[in-house]
């Protein structure tokens, strides 16, 4: 039933709740649940609303030299003109995400610093003022943001509450109780850094690992589906996901998603079809494997028999959702009798716009005395992904090429990396993703060439 609501009345919606308010003049407020607003004014010549929690969406009629206005703890918008569609998002802290739908929009900070938002324009604005607008999101962007804002909220949970996790997060965070929580990045900032596990269903398993700098979150996050359920102790899948010694291991990895992100920009890896092969006894020389990493003692340990790799029939590399390169084939035995994909999806088999362009690959160590690697993959439109990965000096910088000794590949390159600190570099479409984190998450979830 309807409610009349006076000047000086507060709203509180409850979980999944939502409200619509009809206000004088023609427009019209929206809230979504977990929000809280109060109607500081509404008459013949005002409208005002102050957002103190949540989401709330405003269509404004401001018509007749009407003031229509939103006050938030940390700034103050305003329509101009007479028409104007706007979104509010106010988090914990009075943090503000101002986004303008139609219209131009006034937004003063507590600092006094004003700006015009036009349609399509979208602001932050904290305790510090108002950073510099950006455009509103596109939908694969704000999906991205969402998956963040959650990421942000589990943030706020104990792992160690529940037994369930109590393994996953002894195997995930071993590397972070012996660095801390807090690492210095290749500029010698300081990077929050919080790994966990994530079992959304009992043959699933996530490995989320995110990075909290002054100038924004950026995540890597490798989400992997069995055959089977998982156990409740973990140390033996993860100890068997790049490859296994002498016999398969119990779980076999189906397919998985590999992403990098800073929220914007994405580099996804997606792989389905797999199923384990002794890469040893396959008939292809190079896939072989000497030594297979132990990654309950952060070790390489040689093997003189079968080792078995997870091999997959379809496989793919997406940036920004554009696939780049690709495969399939079926019941693979090696990735020499892939089928290079050219002109369907390898994942969903939907045709491609365009025939993929050829790819060419480099791998080279471009500074002699920096402990850094960088892979190129250039294709045929003129576009590229490059990857560069650095160890760190743990007081912060690149350190010295001698940190990697004398190895350029394979394990012994792979061991040196576990010895320091470590941040990838992923440049592509002109952004750049930048990663710091133990090297070890690479390794386990076989991320590392």
């Amino acid at each position: 039933m309807p409610r009349q609501l006076s000047e000086g009345d507060g709203v509180r919606t409850g979980f999944n709740a939502q409200v619509r308010v009809e206000l004088r003049g023609g427009s019209v407020l929206e809230a979504s649940g977990n929000s809280s607003f109060t109607i500081e004014a509404d008459n013949d010549g005002q409208t005002s609303v102050a957002a103190s929690l949540g989401f709330l969406r405003l269509t404004a009629l401001a018509s007749g030299g009407r003031a229509v206005t939103v006050r938030s703890p940390v700034c103050l918008a305003k329509v101009r003109g007479e028409r104007a569609a706007l979104s509010v998002v106010v988090s914990g802290g009075g943090n503000v995400v101002l986004e303008v739908d139609s219209g131009l929009v006034g937004v003063e900070d507590i600092r006094g610093r004003q700006m015009l938002l036009n349609a399509g324009r979208r602001i932050e604005v904290d305790l510090a003022g108002l950073r510099e607008p950006t455009p509103v999101p596109t939908p694969a962007q704000r999906r991205a943001q969402d998956f963040m804002s959650s990421m942000r909220r589990e943030l706020g949970f104990e792992l160690g509450r529940e037994a369930d996790f109590a393994a996953a997060a002894k195997e995930s965070r071993r590397e972070e109780h012996r660095l801390g929580r807090v690492l210095t990045d290749l500029d010698g900032r300081r990077v929050r850094v919080e790994e966990f596990v994530v079992r959304p269903s009992a043959d699933r398993l996530a490995l989320v690992v995110l990075n909290g700098r002054a100038d924004g979150l950026s995540f890597y996050s490798w989400d992997g589906v069995f055959d089977r359920a998982l156990p409740r102790d973990l140390a033996p899948v993860f100890s068997g996901l790049a490859a296994s010694r002498d016999a398969p291991t119990d779980w076999t990895l189906l397919s998985y998603s590999a992403t990098r992100s800073n929220g914007v920009a994405s580099l996804v890896e997606r792989a389905s079809g797999g199923h384990q092969v002794d890469v040893n006894s396959n008939g292809d020389p190079s896939d072989d494997v000497a030594a297979v990493f132990d990654a309950e003692r952060d070790v390489y340990r040689a093997t003189g028999g079968p080792v078995y790799k997870t091999v997959f029939d379809r496989w793919g590399l997406y940036a920004d959702g554009t696939l780049r390169r690709g495969w399939t084939g079926s019941n693979l035995q090696s990735y020499l009798d892939a089928v290079p994909s050219t002109t369907h999806d390898p994942l969903s088999g939907a045709a491609l716009a365009a025939a993929l362009p050829g790819t060419v690959v480099n791998t080279t160590f471009p500074d002699a005395a920096s402990a850094r690697r960088s892979r190129l993959e250039s294709y045929g439109d003129g576009t590229s992904v490059g990857v560069e990965d650095f160890g760190l000096e743990f007081a912060g910088g690149v350190a010295g090429r001698g940190a990697w000794g004398g190895s350029s590949s394979g394990d012994g390159l792979h061991r040196a990396m576990l010895d320091w600190g470590f941040e990838q570099r992923v440049t592509f479409n002109g952004r750049t993703i930048r990663l710091t984190m133990p090297a070890r998450d690479f390794l386990v979830t076989g991320q590392l060439p």
